[in-house]
Order: structure tokens, then C-alpha cells, then sequence
């Protein structure tokens, strides 16, 4: 009984967990580029069951899990759909690759191409955080038309600028999520040249959240989390029984 109750109280923890990521799916799910992520549930180690009868050796039940946990999250790299702005400062990224951001934290990465100028005419994501390009900060020149090429070329009117340096990485695991949209790279991993995309101006690339099924699944893991629920509650009442009543028998 008493394993009953941690089970399903570990089964609600993990279903908790779940939720919270659910819930930020779909809180982001018109937030730019971003993507979604995901719970990996275990159970906890197996045990080997017994049963010990008098006078007798223990006869093998067989194994059993005793509970389950949220071991990690992941998140999915997968592209979303390109919108149509006509914002010549919206730019997305059909193939692979990621734009190259400069925090205070250092270089960061990102899919979301929603910029801007600042008052020094820089390129900034919706943080103020400047955009890199392949000879330093994307910077215009005011009163010029602004535009890019596929491969990220900047055109000022008649002047050539710089380009949009776009990177790529051997595995996407190599990418963590820092909030912001950013993502920093860890293991070790390092920059490559991208090569196998195309941008695309006066577009944004959307969120990869599908609302309808995050929405099941929220249902799903609702259900769950109400299941265990009653679980605790029919072995607490099965509990207050056996102490309260059939522990007072004579």
C-alpha cells in the first residue's frame, strides 16, 4: 500500500513537470522560431520481488518498476513554417543554419529573425542584442533601402555591405536553450560555415508548436495527474481503515 503511494506521488510529480513544459510550448507558440520541447519519462530501477513463506526458501515473483521520474528534456530543432511580412528588417532561414547574435554573455545563436535598427543604425533581435555579420556588428546607413540577397548579402541602394554570417553545427545537440530565443553553444562544439540554406527577406520563420497537439497532450497528462490523484486518495482512505478500524480489533 505504502509503495502505492509513492508511485503514484512520483507519477504526479513527473505529470507536473510535464505540464510546465507543455504549458511553455504553448505559451511560445507565436513567439518567432522558437522551438518546443520535450520530457524523456523513466522509471526508477527495477526491483526483484520475492516471496518468504516459513520454513521455506524465498520463491522469485519477478521484477517490478517502483516509480517513474522526468529524467531530462530535449528539445525538437525541427523547422517551423515561414510567414509572409513584407518587414524588410523579418528574415528567416529556409535550410539549415543559425544567426549569430552578440550578448553581454557572449556569442549566442538563434532562428528568429525578427530585427530591427537601433538609433546607431545597428541590426538588433527584439533584445537589443546586435546581429553579426562576416566582417563584424550588421550595421545601415539611414534613408537607404535595405536588402538582402538569398545567401544574406546587404544591399544599401547602390552600396554592397556586409553579409549576414550564418553558421551551422555537426549535431544540434551541441545547442542549449538560454531564454530569449538564444541558444549557446556547449560540448565543445564549434562553428561551421552553413551552407544548405537559403534566406529568405521580408519573412519569419514560426513557431514548430502545433496548438492542437499540445493541447491533447496537456488533456492527456491532466488525466494522468487526476488518475494518481485517486490513487493516493483510495490508499489513504484504505489506510485511515486499517488503522482506525481494523487495527482496534480484539
Amino acid at each position: 500500500m505504502i509503495k502505492g503511494l509513492y508511485t503514484a506521488a512520483s507519477s504526479m510529480v513527473a505529470t507536473s513537470r510535464k505540464l510546465n513544459i507543455i504549458s511553455n510550448n504553448l505559451a511560445n507558440s507565436n513567439t518567432p522560431a522558437y522551438k518546443k520541447d520535450r520530457g524523456i519519462q523513466k522509471s526508477f530501477s527495477e526491483m526483484y520481488l520475492s516471496r518468504l513463506e516459513k520454513g521455506k526458501e524465498a520463491v522469485g515473483i519477478g521484477e517490478a518498476g517502483s516509480s517513474v521520474a522526468l529524467a531530462d528534456t530535449y528539445t525538437d530543432m525541427s523547422s517551423g513554417k515561414l510567414k509572409f511580412t513584407n518587414n524588410p528588417l523579418n528574415l528567416a532561414i529556409k535550410g539549415e543554419g543559425y544567426f549569430v547574435i552578440d550578448t553581454p554573455m557572449g556569442r549566442r545563436y538563434s532562428r528568429d529573425g525578427n530585427f530591427k535598427l537601433n538609433e546607431d543604425g545597428e541590426i538588433v533581435n527584439s533584445q537589443g542584442y546586435v546581429l553579426i555579420g562576416n566582417n563584424g556588428v550588421m550595421q545601415t546607413i539611414s534613408g537607404e533601402k535595405i536588402h538582402f540577397d538569398s545567401e544574406g548579402q546587404l544591399s544599401l541602394g547602390e552600396i554592397s555591405a556586409d553579409s549576414i554570417m550564418i553558421v551551422d553545427f555537426e549535431n544540434d545537440n551541441m545547442l542549449q536553450k538560454e531564454g530569449d530565443n538564444l541558444f549557446k553553444l556547449v560540448d565543445g562544439g564549434k562553428e561551421l560555415e552553413a551552407d544548405n540554406y537559403e534566406l529568405m527577406q521580408g519573412y519569419l520563420e514560426e513557431s514548430n508548436v502545433n496548438i492542437v497537439n499540445e493541447m491533447v497532450n496537456m488533456i492527456e497528462v491532466n488525466r494522468l495527474y487526476e488518475a494518481n490523484q485517486r490513487v493516493i486518495r483510495s490508499a489513504d482512505e484504505t489506510l485511515d481503515k486499517a488503522v482506525n478500524e481494523i487495527g482496534r480489533l480484539r
